[in-house]
């Protein structure tokens, strides 16, 4: 077992992903955003947990609109539209359940 920084993680011209562990029940993922850019809408047939570690961002979930920025965090349904939108340089960690999505 290895101590993992949560932070460790760069900023590129597209979304970073680093997977931190994966197994049959669920995976968790470090991602990076660099300000302005997006996860466009999508629905996922299982719910999901997003943690902000660094920045700010909008997260879209159906009609509403959250602003979360670092140590918060949010669930977003199954079933339900959700998106995000960097509004600074942002890194998040999202926890998933094994599934697909549904788009």
């Amino acid at each position: 077992m290895a101590i993992i920084n949560l932070k460790d993680i760069e900023y590129l011209d597209t979304i970073n992903k680093k997977l931190v562990f994966n197994n049959e029940q669920s995976s968790l993922t470090l991602l990076s955003f660099k300000k302005g850019m997006k996860r466009t809408l999508h629905t996922d047939k299982k719910d999901e947990v997003a943690q902000i570690i660094e920045g700010k961002a909008q997260i879209t979930i159906g009609k509403e609109k959250y602003i979360l920025k670092e140590n918060e965090m949010i669930i977003m349904p199954q079933n339900i539209a959700h998106g995000l939108l960097a509004i600074e340089d942002t890194k998040m960690l999202l926890l998933r359940p094994k599934h697909e999505h549904n788009d």
